[in-house]
């Protein structure tokens, strides 16, 4: 199973640079047919040439490796102290996830067009507003839920 994971990783990141198989082969010293083989998961492949992959993508071996993450569709952020779930249709991958939450946080900087009014929103206001901000700059509909927690304590 990883071999085929790792040959899709491979051709992904290659074809995301703009290399044809031909191409890449002779940037790694590998044979074209090798590299067909690898990213069709066909191959047994030595550390040595994963190597020898990972530095004609310009990329460290755990970058190479990063497929296997996890991926999530629901996540929890922080953001100015408050708490949001973030559920998505799309798989939320942690860069992802980071970028959303910068974006959020920009909400909040001082030269943002919202500055001066999200102090007084809701957060199920602020939560629309993230939604939105989101679609506009990543692309994706997700939706925000505030997360309002209440603590009481009982006394016996």
């Amino acid at each position: 199973m990883i071999k085929k994971e790792l040959g899709q990783e491979i051709r992904k990141l290659r074809t995301a640079r703009g290399f044809t198989q031909e191409t890449f082969s002779k940037e790694c010293g590998l044979d074209r047919t090798y590299i067909a083989d690898v990213e069709l998961g066909k191959r047994n492949i030595s550390i040595e040439n994963i190597d020898k992959i990972a530095k004609g993508l310009q990329i460290t071996l755990p970058e190479l490796f990063k497929f296997n993450s996890p991926i999530q569709k629901t996540i929890i952020l922080n953001i100015n102290g408050e708490q949001f779930i973030l559920e998505s249709d799309t798989e939320l991958t942690m860069d992802k996830k980071n970028y959303i939450e910068a974006i959020c946080e920009t909400m909040y900087d001082e030269s943002n067009e919202w500055y001066e009014d999200i102090y007084d929103m809701s957060p199920y206001d602020i939560a629309e507003l993230f939604e939105k901000t989101v679609k506009e700059e990543v692309g994706i509909t997700v939706t925000f839920k505030a997360i309002d927690l209440e603590v009481s304590i009982l006394e016996d």
